[in-house]
């Protein structure tokens, strides 16, 4: 039997859904716009993450560069003691310092924010010797940094048209010395000339083997000569005989006596082929960066010269020419002597103004040369610190600019002028060995946490 639908019913029902038509379309619109709002959010708070990251790694940078200037202005070889710090002039050349090196790393391209350049706001330095502060040999500087007017997109909707980011970063030049308690350091890139700790310029010694405090009045020292402890037709050599090690020779102005270091093989070395010479790992290692650490300080043997030395003296392992050439090689210079096309160094008027190096290829100034290089001190006082069969005591490192070698008394007599003076002393404070990198400074530069 057929059922016939009631037509007023049917009409009814025909009226209700003409009446929904169009819903989803305006749900879906709703749904569209509520998409591209977050859409649209989501791109904003992207670049502005993007922007803090950036600005994070411009203060990272500024940061390190301003550590590594208040290194190399030798505020933290000094003593408290020493005049150049109790007179505040090493804090003010250090500062200012800084302050170049982070306007300088400021207004590079690469650490644009947003694509605009930020400029740093006053950077803090600690260089407090408070008991329970930060001892001279490890300041810090703190940048922060903060740039304004980054534009927004689709912000604008809610009324924001700008946006802020913001970054701050803690950076510290750690020297070892002046420390009875010290943290080690093994840096890389040392020259293989294991040299006496004696100062020709006072007699005094350069570090305190048992403290690791470095002679006051160290840095701006006039220039001296290194030499090596056995020369070619003195029908002797010191360390023959095993009764004296190397220390000062001839009269003054004295010269500096040093052993060459035993030097292991390392694949890491590389050399420039155009001057690669005869002379072996030891040449290498003048000539190169040498990847092998050289630790420092807690008063046992650490490192072993070379006695291949004292069967052809000068030049291990077979010429005294391998000296000259390596040096020659590393500083760039056409020959021996002053003007063969190496960088210059001036003093000016330290600590009032930065010692400042001259590239010989621009006759620019430079913050870094192949002339500024890294040599170990051993200690020549302790009883057992110096064996002629070897083992010696590294107590600490020069960081040294060489003007030029061998127009003096003696073949190979290097002649250098000392930026800087790492102490290691007899005890270490446990921490683990900090080790360098291949760099001509021994004076490490990290981030650490903001205090």
């Amino acid at each position: 039997m057929a059922v016939t639908q009631n037509p007023m019913k049917k009409s009814m029902l025909l009226v209700r859904r003409r009446g929904e038509r169009g819903q989803t379309i305006i749900l879906v619109a709703i749904s569209l716009l509520s998409l591209l709002a977050m859409a649209a959010l989501a791109i904003d708070v992207v670049t502005l993450y993007v922007a803090r990251t950036e600005i994070q790694r411009a203060a990272d940078a500024a940061a390190l560069a301003a550590a590594k200037a208040m290194a190399d202005s030798g505020i933290t070889t000094l003593p408290t003691s020493d005049p150049a710090f109790s007179s505040g002039q090493a804090q003010t050349l250090a500062q200012s310092m800084a302050n170049s090196a982070i306007a300088a790393v400021l207004a590079a391209p690469n650490n644009q924010v947003g694509g605009f350049t930020v400029a740093p706001g006053s950077p803090t330095f600690n260089f407090s010797t408070s008991a329970g502060g930060t001892p001279i040999n490890n300041p810090h500087v703190t940048v922060t940094l903060q740039q304004s007017g980054l534009p927004t997109f689709f912000a604008h909707i809610w009324g924001t048209r700008s946006a802020t980011a913001s970054a701050s970063a803690t950076a510290e030049a750690y020297n070892s010395a002046n420390t009875s308690s010290f943290t080690p350091v093994a840096p890389k890139g040392v020259k293989p000339w294991l040299v006496a700790n004696i100062d020709p310029q006072t007699s005094q010694p350069f570090v305190n083997p048992a403290t690791g405090a470095v002679e006051s009045g160290v840095i701006a020292n006039v220039d001296f000569w290194l030499t090596a402890d056995c020369q070619p037709g003195h029908h002797r050599c010191h360390l023959a005989t095993g009764t004296n090690p190397p220390g000062l020779i001839g009269t003054p102005p004295q010269e500096v006596q040093y052993v060459p270091a035993e030097v292991t093989a390392n694949g890491a070395n590389v050399c420039p082929s155009s001057c690669a010479g005869a002379g072996g790992d030891y040449e290498a290692s003048i000539q190169c960066t040498d990847m092998n650490a050289y630790s420092c300080g807690g008063g046992s043997p650490n490192a072993q010269w070379d006695r291949t030395d004292l069967i052809n003296p000068v030049g291990p392992p077979s010429s005294a020419a391998h000296t000259t050439d390596g040096v020659e090689c590393l500083i760039h210079a056409g020959g021996t002597g002053t003007n063969q096309g190496q960088d210059s160094i001036g003093w000016g008027l330290w600590p009032a103004s930065p010692i400042q190096m001259t590239s010989a290829a621009s006759t620019n100034t430079v913050n870094t040369s192949s002339s500024l290089v890294a040599i170990p001190i051993i200690d020549v006082t302790t009883p057992g610190a110096f064996s002629p069969a070897g083992p010696v005591t590294v107590i600490g490192f020069l960081q040294a600019f060489v003007e030029q070698i061998n127009t003096n008394l003696n073949p190979n007599d290097i002649q250098i002028k000392v930026v800087n003076v790492v102490g290691c002393s007899q005890t270490s404070n446990g921490a683990p060995t900090i080790q360098g990198g291949n760099t001509s400074s021994p004076i490490p530069v990290r981030l650490i946490t903001p205090p």
